[in-house]
Formats: structure tokens, sequence, C-alpha cells
């Protein structure tokens, strides 16, 4: 049925859209949340506590509105899969019906019937005569119980496709990553670390120089962490910085 078909797809559609949209978002969402734990010290010395939380909440509120939207859809695409196994039925018994009347209606004739009787029967009462049908007599191309056999599975099978949604939401989101991985193993560098084409400097020197360097965290502008620092390091010079 066009109608089924339809709904099949548009939930097909819509699942694997809003499951790539919600995967974004928590993705998002866990990777400013890592990057916050992982970097606690500086955020907390730059005062980025609050801003950091707005970026994760906002993260968390767009794979709200994401799952939000995927479920309105799934949704409108499970009734819509569901009605058109109702309206498939109502219009099938409809034709259905008025085909078995009409064939009934034409095939109706009258059949000699013992010497010297007659016998009026269609397509479907002459199967049932005691002596068997008279001769002549065609049986109809289909009756009641072929229409409601068809009728119910197609409507079985309409219902059906409303319950793949689970499956096609874990296939989107194994998809999803799949496809993220192979991205990066696939990439191909601009830079080829291993090339040796090119020009390359035989020797290279060169020194580090701090020079009256101030410095302090917004957080605390009060309290200057570097204040007139100087520092010079020497090319092939090993220098350790250890501070608290």
């Amino acid at each position: 049925s066009p109608m089924a078909a339809f709904g099949a797809w548009y939930m097909g559609r819509a699942t694997s859209r809003g499951a790539s949209d919600i995967a974004d978002a928590y993705a998002k969402a866990g990777g400013t949340a890592s990057e916050t734990l992982s970097e606690l010290r500086t955020v907390a010395a730059l005062g980025l506590e609050h801003s950091q939380q707005e970026k994760y909440s906002a993260s968390l509120e767009a794979a709200r509105l994401a799952g939000v939207i995927k479920n309105t859809k799934v949704g409108f695409a499970n009734g819509f899969l569901f009605a058109s196994g109702n309206i498939m039925m109502a219009a099938g018994f409809l034709f259905g019906g008025f085909s078995i009347a009409r064939e009934l209606e034409d095939t109706t004739k009258t059949y000699p019937f013992f010497p010297g009787g007659e016998i009026t029967v269609n397509c479907a009462s002459g199967a049932y005569l005691e002596g068997g049908p008279p001769d002549g007599w065609t049986k109809c191309t289909f009756n009641g119980g072929d229409l409601l056999i068809a009728m119910f599975t197609l409507e079985l099978g309409s219902q059906g496709l409303g319950l793949v949604e689970p499956a096609v939401t874990a296939f989107t989101k194994a998809r999803k990553v799949c496809y993220e991985i192979l991205k990066l193993t696939d990439r191909i560098p601009d830079i080829d670390c291993f090339s040796e084409a090119g020009l390359a400097p035989a020797n290279v020197k060169g020194d580090i120089t701090f020079d009256n360097v101030h410095f302090a965290y917004p957080s605390r502008p009060d309290q200057m962490v570097a204040q007139g620092y100087n520092l010079t390091i020497a090319a092939g010079q090993t220098v350790a910085l250890v501070g608290a």
C-alpha cells in the first residue's frame, strides 16, 4: 500500500535523523564535560565555571529538543501506519463487498435441474447444492473468506511496520558511530610526516626568551603570578619549569 510505504519511509527518515541529532548533541555535551573535568584547575583559575556550565546545559537542551522532535515525528509515523491499516481495511471491505455483490448478481442464472425442473443459483450458492452444481455453473473468483484473509494480512503487516522503530534507532546509532570511526581511520593528513620530500634545514638553532612578563588570572587579578618574569633558554639547553 502506498500509505503504509510512505509511513514506513517517514518513520525511518525521522528515526535516523533524530538519532543522529541526539548523538551529536550528547557527544558535544560529553566533550564539554570531559574537557572541563580534565582541566578543572585551569577552568577555576580563569573563572569559567559558569561559562562551561552554560555550554554543557545548552548541549543537553539541544539533545532534549532533538528527542522531542524525533519522538513527535515517530509518533506521527506510527499513528499513520496504524491508521493506514484501518483505512485500507475499510476501503478493501467496501470495494470487496461491492465486487462480490456485483459478481453474485451477474452470475445469478436459472439452470435446468432434475427432469422438468429449474433452479436459480449464483456463483456461490451453486456449490452447496446436494446433487452438485448444475452444468455450466462457474465458481466465484473470490469470496468473503478470501477478502477477510487479504484485509487482515494488510492490517497486521501495516501494524508490524510500526514495531521496527527500536531496531531502526539502534541501527542508526551504530551507523553513526561507525561513520565517525571510519572517517577518523581513513583520514589522509595534508602533511605527510613520513615524507622526505621538500627542503629541510641542515641545522636548527634558536633561543627562547621571556622578557619582563607580568601575568595574573582573571579570577584573581589582585594576585600577580608573574611580576617582571625573565627567562632565557639557550638552544640545546634542557630546562624544567616547576610550579604549584
